[in-house]
């Protein structure tokens, strides 16, 4: 039975055979249902396009399969790949919009890659997005392992993540996989004070989307509970290596700063043009409880705030400080301006697929259930995606 009490290893970690085939099985098969389901939803439940009597199923599947998960951001990462980042605002109904919000890395990646096969660069998001949703497995192993947890909590925890409820956002030509796998990679490498590799992956992490520089503060937080704070009153080679990898950090952050300060002339372009979604700076206490006042898919939005909360509090609970901050900051900054895309921005953080697994690896007979739950919900919420339910955004 394993205890509450949540210990480091610093013996060198290794994947099996045999893990490394439930990785993989545990991927395909949640892509290939995803992928199916989401197609399928989109071109049979939708009472409004129900072609399921006249498909030419291979005709469809090099087109619509692909389009049908293109929703939301997702144009706005087409643009910057296609044509670079706007020199004016133009986007959405009000015409006030820019793609300055997004941050350079997943659509320049996507981009080259879709040049260097000859395709539109739609599916070059596709392969970041599928190569970052198998790595980020393989991660959260690692990860799990590097806690403590035995060998097959770590299992549950593949299986979990890969059926995770909200799922479509790590299948979708999205940021969150690839926010995600890096996050667990910053994360692992700072577990094992690897501190060059933590800034490697923290500097990659931050040009994926802004929120990525606030894990200096994780960082610091473990690097604290490693060495001890007199350690880095006496600036010793270990907290020089530490404050290192927290000053290179911000470092892609910084750049994306200076180009759209010379390209637009506003450094915050990527804040400001917020204003653009009706992201208002605001109490968030107001923005939370207005929910419940409105109804409709606000309800579901302040509902699941407070699951955040719920599972934010577990962490701090669990002694888990470093982890626990990082989904503080990540859920409560954007709450600041809008409940919109709450659950997105909760369940593509790594602290909330660690506090899942930890809930439930004293309990095996709850694994089973946890997971059935999840592939069910993300099914759902696969199908209201490629059928542009905004409560999904």
């Amino acid at each position: 039975m394993q205890t509450d009490k949540i210990n480091i290893i610093y013996a060198p970690l290794h994947i099996s055979r045999q893990d490394w085939g439930i990785i993989a099985l545990a991927f395909l098969v949640s892509r290939i249902m995803l992928y199916a389901i989401g197609y399928f939803g989109a071109m049979h439940y939708n009472v409004e396009t129900d072609q399921i009597g006249r498909l030419d199923l291979v005709d469809s599947l090099e087109t619509d399969v692909w389009s049908v998960f293109c929703q939301f951001d997702c144009a706005w990462f087409k643009s910057i790949a296609d044509i670079g980042y706007d020199t004016y605002p133009h986007g959405l109904t009000t015409g006030h919009a820019a793609n300055w919000a997004f941050f350079p890395l997943f659509p320049i990646l996507g981009h080259y890659i879709a040049d260097l096969v000859g395709l539109p660069s739609l599916y070059g998001f596709y392969v970041i997005t599928n190569i970052s949703s198998f790595a980020m497995l393989p991660l959260f192993f690692l990860c799990l392992r590097q806690l403590g947890q035995e060998l097959d909590v770590a299992r549950f925890g593949v299986w979990m993540l890969a059926f995770s409820p909200y799922s479509v956002y790590f299948v979708a030509p999205y940021t969150e996989s690839l926010f995600i796998a890096l996050t667990m990679a910053v994360f692992l490498f700072a577990y094992r004070h690897e501190w060059f590799w933590v800034a490697v992956a923290g500097v990659v992490l931050t040009a994926a989307r802004n929120l990525g520089v606030m894990i200096v503060f994780s960082v610091a937080i473990l690097a604290l509970q490693a060495y001890g704070w007199r350690e880095f009153v006496k600036f010793g080679e270990r907290s020089f290596r530490v404050i290192l990898a927290i000053w290179c950090i911000p470092l892609a952050m910084f750049g994306y700063m200076l180009y759209m300060h010379y390209h637009v002339g506003d450094a915050f372009a990527f804040k400001n043009i917020q204003l653009a979604w009706g992201r208002i700076f605001d109490n968030p206490f107001e923005y939370w409880l207005e929910g419940f006042e409105t109804g409709g898919r606000k309800i579901y939005l302040s509902i699941m705030i407070v699951v955040g909360w719920a599972i934010n509090i577990y962490l701090f609970k669990q002694k888990r400080y470093a982890e626990a901050l990082f989904m503080l900051i990540c859920t409560f900054v954007p709450l600041v301006t809008s409940t919109n895309a709450i659950p997105r921005y909760l369940f593509g953080l790594y602290p909330t697929s660690l506090a899942i697994v930890l809930i439930a690896r004293n309990r095996p007979n709850l694994r089973p259930v946890m997971l059935a739950m999840s592939a069910l919900l993300s099914s759902y919420f696969v199908i209201a995606w490629v059928n542009a339910k905004f409560f999904t955004v």
